[in-house]
């Protein structure tokens, strides 16, 4: 299915990355399904990849704690 109409959870587990279609002051990607910003973000928003933003600092400390 397209990037551009697939979207939401079941998206966001299949995807590495994702990031919101939306403006934002501090664009971010999440890696992380289950982030608390990521999950909040409009369905209908939801890309993949990281559109060359910075990992957000939530899916970076869950990150870290799981290593």
């Amino acid at each position: 299915m397209d990037d551009l109409i697939r979207h939401g959870v079941e998206a966001r587990k299949d995807w590495n990355s994702y990031h919101t279609a939306a403006a934002e002051p501090f664009p971010r990607y999440h890696n992380r399904p289950d982030c608390e910003d990521g999950s909040v973000m409009p369905d209908k928003d939801i890309r993949a990849g990281t559109d060359g933003r910075a990992l957000c600092d939530k899916c970076r400390q869950a990150q870290r704690q799981s290593s």
